[in-house]
């Protein structure tokens, strides 16, 4: 018998995202529309055609900005934009004559100012005669401005050290050892707060092979895995946030008078998420089935997947949530978490078309290896099988998580 309170909860956090409908909505239109965007840039068979021109205004021409510009010139992006390098005057005439999607400035300084930690100006004119391209380096240069963000709040200090390094000066070795032993020590302790044991992704089958059974499938067909992680993403975001609008509301601080009380207000919030992502499952697969005439029977394992890979995902988001001290820290970091997660994860663009070291990165992550060891099964055609070892370490991910945002809760709901 499922308590009562645990009843309460989850009926009225389901009542209330019912009544949001447009909050429900968004989770699922958003991913669509974004797949939307890169699939109006692909052919039949999913190839990109240049058809593009960004413009750049290097003004600092350091390393940092070089790294930055050199982003569209990489995996997927390389085949939408052509990028040319030109000064402000040729710039205004190329822009004002409708010649170019997007231009690029960088000022003067950017490189100094970023390790420094100080304000600094990325500006983006776009054509307004064009949507789609200009949306996507749109949407490239803020998740980029993003990333450099949170590392400047995670690395700040190895920033100033690494000054010389990256404004191109020499560097002695025993400086270069310290530095790295430094971010060693940043990352270690990251992962100790942040991140789940490491896991590593194992391809099995011949690439030829690989290759071959990618080669017949549409562009969208090889997006619709990304397309669900990534609704997935955005509602397990937006209700771990549940936790601190119930915590304003003076909820939490209510059931401290119980000794039972968070417990089962926390066992109702999971299986409110549950429904939730069970909900998403189901609409996202039978838009599958519409659209690429997925066989019914492997619904049986797609729906319990999706639902699997959103409760890991939710539970991984929700303890960084309750670790943060304010409504408004916790809604920044995780709303900064999400993109980089899904560019990284391969909700963005398919893992094969992404550079090594970002697969590297991307395969470690919880959204990443449970939508890669998805796509071995969806998109690559190996038996059913290869989802044993994601399943069981999906499941201890969760109990583990379960086990510890229980105690974690009790925590958050008694601090001010």
């Amino acid at each position: 018998m499922i308590n009562t309170l645990t009843q309460t909860v989850f009926k009225g956090t389901l009542s209330k995202l019912l009544r949001e409908k447009w909050q429900l909505a968004m989770w699922l239109a958003i991913p669509m529309m974004m797949a939307a965007l890169f699939s109006l840039m692909s052919g039949s068979d999913g190839n990109a055609k240049p058809s593009g021109v960004l413009l750049i205004t290097d003004n600092d021409d350091s390393f940092l900005s070089q790294m930055f510009v050199r982003t569209f010139s990489q995996g997927p992006l390389a085949d939408m934009f052509i990028l040319k390098t030109v000064k402000k005057d040729e710039g205004q005439t190329i822009m004002a004559a409708g010649d170019a999607s997007v231009w690029l400035t960088i000022e003067k300084d950017f490189t100094q100012n970023f390790i420094d930690n100080k304000p600094t100006t990325l500006k983006l004119i776009k054509n307004p005669s064009q949507n789609i391209l200009p949306k996507i380096a749109e949407t490239m240069v803020t998740t980029l401005a993003d990333s450099g963000h949170y590392i400047q709040l995670l690395f700040s200090k190895e920033l100033q050290q690494f000054n010389n390094l990256i404004t191109g000066k020499d560097i002695s070795d025993t400086q270069m050892a310290v530095m790295s032993v430094q971010i060693k020590h940043t990352i270690d302790l990251l992962e100790k707060q942040l991140f789940p044991p490491q896991i590593q992704a194992k391809k099995k089958g011949k690439p030829e092979e690989n290759k071959k059974t990618e080669s017949k499938h549409s562009f969208m067909f090889i997006m619709f895995p990304g397309i669900l992680f990534m609704s997935l993403l955005f509602s397990a975001q937006g209700m771990a946030q549940d936790f601190w609008k119930d915590k304003s509301q003076g909820i939490l601080s209510r059931l401290l008078s119980s000794p039972v009380g968070l417990k089962h207000y926390f066992t109702g919030k999971l299986l409110s998420a549950t429904m939730v992502f069970i909900l998403i499952a189901i609409l996202m697969a039978s838009l599958g089935v519409w659209m690429f005439n997925i066989n019914s029977q492997k619904l049986l394992i797609i729906v319990p997947w999706v639902v699997l890979s959103g409760v890991a995902i939710w539970s991984f988001l929700l303890f960084v949530t309750l670790k943060l001290p304010t409504k408004k820290s916790a809604n920044l970091v995780t709303e900064g978490m999400v993109f980089p997660l899904m560019m990284l994860g391969g909700s963005f663009f398919p893992f094969d078309s992404m550079p090594k070291w970002m697969v590297v990165i991307g395969e470690k992550l919880p959204n990443g290896y449970l939508l890669q060891s998805f796509n071995s099964w969806f998109i690559k055609g190996n038996s059913l099988s290869i989802l044993m070892t994601p399943t069981l370490i999906a499941l201890g991910f969760i109990v583990v998580f379960f086990i510890v945002n229980k105690k974690t809760v009790m925590q958050f709901a008694r601090s001010k």
